[in-house]
């Protein structure tokens, strides 16, 4: 099942290249194209049974037939721009966040091409329309996400494109470096990152394709940023990965510009990025930063005795995909949040009725805050008789009994 997100973990690799060639330079291409490959946060939903590389994937096989068309005044691929962005959509609505970029380059460079323009504003109804559907369907669900675990998640602040840039370019789930001292080489990376960029619209890139790029990295992350205000805060870097090859050929464009206006600054952004893109990546490969439902399951299949019943504190997928036996099994409340007292009782609540041994098993990430954890935790051992406590990377094991009165 992972073999399809690195397939279209790859063809975004390829297809960043040919964005970067098109727009710029070979030389872009090829460095926009080594961003992405050694891409920490890319490398690890490469690797994930879900949709993030081939949200990317379709995003970038939209920009490039829309390229063509801007550059080359074509019809066909405005319908090929089409097809794909309505792809796109389908694998993660946010992603329609692009079309606002799209809109906006398209207006402007076919302004004096009444005719294209047309066809596009066609190709742009039937869009909507086969979105339309899904929209709907979304919009009656979102619901579910607003108002529960993304209602706690932070609000973007001023730092945050900045910030999305390095996330990019080093970060994969933990920081690239688990030593305090080394914390403000992280600050330095950002503000040279920043630096790249301003140096890059210094060169007036509207002037050429290249200014295109920065559209389509800053609109659809401003409309992202609006909306984590008007709703619940969609800030995350998962969620931005179909913006992350215009930040990434950005950069590129600007590192060239650098090269050829004065090497050793550029060989100095080399060794920096160099050290901390080898920290980032030496702390994805040497840390576990998933959670090991693998070695819970294995713990209950050999400790779980005949009477004995199971409570999940998890989002039930993972749990099922291990376990196969036969012990009756509740899944619970997952929702992620600062768990307030009330809150934690009702979780308790949910808990099933049990006469002799209980095993509960929950996930740390069910909580945003290390208080909330540590509340919940002290409510169950309060309520039952705690007999065995075993902890995993990011999961927690109880083996309760009831209370003796």
């Amino acid at each position: 099942m992972r073999s399809l997100s690195v397939l279209f973990a790859l063809a975004s690799v390829g297809l960043i290249y040919v964005l970067g060639t098109r727009l710029d330079s070979k030389v872009t291409g090829v460095t926009a194209a080594l961003l992405l490959t050694l891409s920490p946060l890319f490398i690890n939903h490469a690797q994930e049974i879900r949709m993030y590389t081939l949200g990317t994937c379709l995003a970038l096989a939209g920009t490039l037939a829309l390229t063509q068309a801007l550059q080359e005044h074509k019809v066909a691929p405005v319908f090929a721009w089409a097809i794909a962005r309505w792809l796109m959509f389908l694998t993660a609505p946010l992603n329609i966040a692009m079309i606002f970029a799209d809109f906006l380059l398209v207006g402007w460079h076919f302004r004096r091409h009444h005719k294209l323009l047309m066809m596009f504003g066609i190709s742009a109804l039937f869009l909507g329309a086969a979105c339309l559907p899904t929209f709907l369907i979304t919009a009656k669900g979102s619901g579910d996400v607003l108002q529960t675990w993304a209602l706690y998640q932070p609000r973007p602040g001023l730092k945050s494109l900045p910030g999305m840039l390095t996330r990019f370019t080093i970060w994969s789930v933990k920081p690239p470096f688990d030593i305090s001292w080394l914390g403000p080489l992280i600050n330095i990376y950002t503000l040279v990152l920043v630096g790249v960029v301003v140096f890059l619209i210094a060169t007036k890139p509207w002037k050429s394709s290249i200014g295109w790029v920065i559209v389509w990295w800053f609109i659809p992350q401003s409309a992202v940023f609006v909306a984590s205000y008007l709703t619940s805060s969609l800030w995350i870097e998962r969620y931005l990965l179909f913006t992350a090859p215009y930040a990434l050929v950005m950069l590129a464009a600007g590192f060239t510009r650098i090269w050829k206006w004065k090497w050793s600054v550029a060989l100095g952004i080399v060794i920096l990025y160099s050290i901390v893109v080898g920290g980032g990546l030496s702390r994805y490969y040497a840390d576990t930063h998933r959670s090991d439902w693998r070695g819970v399951v294995q713990t209950l299949s050999q400790q779980v005795q005949a009477g004995d019943q199971i409570a999940v504190h998890a989002n039930p997928t993972v749990f099922k995909y291990y376990y196969q036996g036969s012990a009756p099994t509740q899944f619970m409340d997952i929702v992620s949040k600062n768990r307030t007292l009330e809150e934690i009782d009702q979780v308790l609540e949910d808990i099933p009725t049990f006469e002799s041994r209980l095993w509960l098993t929950y996930e740390h990430t069910a909580f945003v805050t290390d208080e909330g954890h540590d509340r919940f935790r002290q409510a169950v051992v309060d309520k039952f008789q705690l007999q065995e406590k075993q902890e995993f990377e990011d999961v927690d094991l109880f083996l309760l009994t009831p209370k003796s009165d």
